[in-house]
């Protein structure tokens, strides 16, 4: 009676954007950001670096507000925070 449902999407979704930086770029550049230990106090755990710097390319070179970060990208003040500490 109903039509049969097509089999789900396999392909990928054509709607998320691809990273600034593929795999082997990342691993080509990765050792260059330090990544510390949790603290043994605890406290909230840091960002990985690569979401941060993909974060701090789309600023960069879409000449985008820190505050018009997408949600895919780690906060704001995180993104700036990681380029303030990567340039010093």
């Amino acid at each position: 009676m109903w039509p049969q449902r097509r089999p789900p999407n396999t392909t990928g979704s054509r709607t998320v954007r691809k990273p600034f930086l593929d795999d082997a770029q990342w691993n080509s550049i990765k050792d260059l950001f330090a990544n510390p230990l949790p603290s043994p106090l605890g406290g909230r755990p840091r960002v990985e670096p690569r979401p941060c710097l993909e974060g701090i390319l789309w600023v960069l070179k879409g000449g985008g507000r820190w505050q018009d970060l997408p949600e895919r990208y780690p906060s704001p003040a995180t993104c700036w925070r990681r380029l303030k500490d990567w340039t010093e």
